[in-house]
Parts: C-alpha cells; sequence; structure tokens
C-alpha cells in the first residue's frame, strides 16, 4: 500500500499512488483514467441529488452499504444514522437491509412491497443508487483505499 496526504493533512492509504486528476482520494485512483473518472464522477454526483429520493435519504443508504462492502475509507463517512421514520424511507431502507443480505436473490414479495409504496421513479432511482453505490465501494476496498 502507498501512504499518501491529502490536503487537510489525513494520510490516506490505498493500492496504487493517487492520480494528478480527480479531488478527492477516489477520483485520483480513478483519475489514470480521466474519462472514466468524470464519466463516473457525474454519474455519482446524478445520482447524490435530491429527486425522486433526498440526498439525506440516499446518504443513510450509502452509510448503511459502507458497513457492509468493506471500503475502509466509505465506512470512515460515518455510520446510518436512524433518524428515518417515515413509510417510505423505512421502505427503502428495508429494501437495502434485504439487498445486504440476500444480494440479488430478492423475494418476490419484497419487490411487490417496493411496487406498493414507490412509483416506478423511485424504485429506478434506488435500485440505481444501490447497485451504483456498491460498485464504487467494492472498488474502494479491493484498491485498500482507507484513511
Amino acid at each position: 500500500c502507498h501512504k499518501i496526504m491529502d490536503n487537510q493533512g489525513v494520510i490516506i492509504m490505498a493500492l496504487i499512488q493517487l492520480s494528478e486528476n480527480g479531488t478527492t482520494p477516489f477520483q485520483k485512483l480513478l483519475g489514470y483514467n480521466k474519462d472514466i473518472m468524470l464519466s463516473w464522477s457525474n454519474l455519482s454526483e446524478s445520482l447524490e441529488t435530491d429527486n425522486q429520493l433526498s440526498s439525506d435519504l440516499k446518504e443513510e443508504i450509502r452509510s448503511m452499504l459502507a458497513q457492509n462492502h468493506g471500503c475502509a475509507y466509505c465506512k470512515a463517512k460515518g455510520k446510518p444514522s436512524g433518524k428515518f421514520t417515515d413509510e417510505k424511507s423505512m421502505i427503502c431502507l428495508g429494501f437495502v437491509d434485504v439487498y445486504m443480505k440476500l444480494g440479488t436473490e430478492i423475494p418476490d414479495y419484497i419487490l411487490q412491497t417496493l411496487n406498493d409504496h414507490l412509483t416506478e421513479a423511485e424504485m429506478s432511482e434506488l435500485i440505481a443508487f444501490i447497485t451504483f453505490t456498491t460498485c464504487q465501494q467494492y472498488f474502494g476496498a479491493i484498491m485498500k483505499l482507507e484513511v
């Protein structure tokens, strides 16, 4: 592993040296392939903003997933807050919990619960966010990205 100090004086460790491209340590790992880094970052920004689902709910989902995916850098961003109590958020968070336990082998009745409580646009955004975030966290874990 390589040890690098970021702009705030925090030591970052990773499998490879950080490139010059990008602003975050994660982006700098992708930065050796600038087109990939830019496309990845654009998709990440698009998925993280308020859309059908709030950015706060998506941050809660990100932190839930981080506890499972082995990326120390992702875990360091914080644990789930547990602050969501509204029905739609609880349905989404329950789905994340099922996904973390069963992967893609999600029972039909769980999918039907999503269908009963979320719009198709919300379901699409939720699942896109979950799978993209999983991919990001696996990348960070494999690259040994940690603070």
